[in-house]
């Protein structure tokens, strides 16, 4: 009895060895480490990846708006009148959003005096993406300094702006309402820019008779 009794404690501590030998080679075993990180780390690479696709993109659309409120209010401040002009504008516009669609652009260039330290709108045109400022009000969202609001003095004013709808937008939607219960939407967002010039051979560049 007292041999069968060794005999069974022998076998445990044999046993209880082989299971710690087992389980420090389970430990010590790395051959699926690089597949697990892989996956752990595959959806922070893909939205680091696309956040950067969607930022350069922006970027781009964003500088080519600017260019293009730029283009136009240089191409109407050196005319004297640009009633039959537009078209050329228009194509102004399509050219310098390339490579980009220039579908959704909306552009809009006027004319202001400034009367009793107040831009007053003289005219204004737009593109079928945006509308015009209301002549003799003043031109909403154009930025003066104080230093221009100089009574008599004409400007020209344009203003370019584009919804750029984002990669992620729809992702960023639904993650934020997820979080915050809020319905705002991160779809798209507004890029926009405008610029003032002085007319450059003319005190008032002419659109249908409009500074008569």
């Amino acid at each position: 009895m007292i041999c069968n009794f060794h005999k069974l404690l022998y076998e445990r501590r044999c046993f209880s060895r082989a299971g710690k030998r087992k389980a420090q080679c389970l430990v010590a075993d790395q051959s699926g480490l690089a597949a697990l990180e892989f996956a752990l780390m595959l959806p922070l690479v893909m939205v680091l990846f696309l956040g950067m696709v969607e930022m350069v993109t922006a970027l781009s659309h964003d500088r080519r708006v600017s260019k293009t409120a730029f283009s136009v209010a240089d191409l109407v401040a050196r005319s004297t009148d640009v009633s039959s002009s537009m078209g050329d504008i228009e194509i102004a516009i399509a050219h310098q959003m390339k490579p980009f669609d220039a579908n959704g652009v909306g552009v809009r260039v006027g004319m202001v005096r400034i009367v009793k330290d107040t831009p007053e709108v003289i005219w204004s045109w737009s593109n079928p993406y945006s509308s015009p400022w209301t002549k003799g009000n003043e031109p909403t969202g154009i930025p003066f300094s104080q230093g221009m609001l100089v009574n008599g003095q004409t400007y020209v004013v344009t203003e370019a702006s584009l919804e750029h709808s984002l990669i992620l937008g729809d992702a960023f939607d639904n993650i934020a309402r997820l979080v915050t219960s809020s319905d705002k939407t991160l779809a798209a967002i507004t890029l926009r820019d405008t610029f003032i010039l002085h007319p450059r051979k003319v005190s008032c560049v002419e659109y249908k008779d409009s500074c008569t």
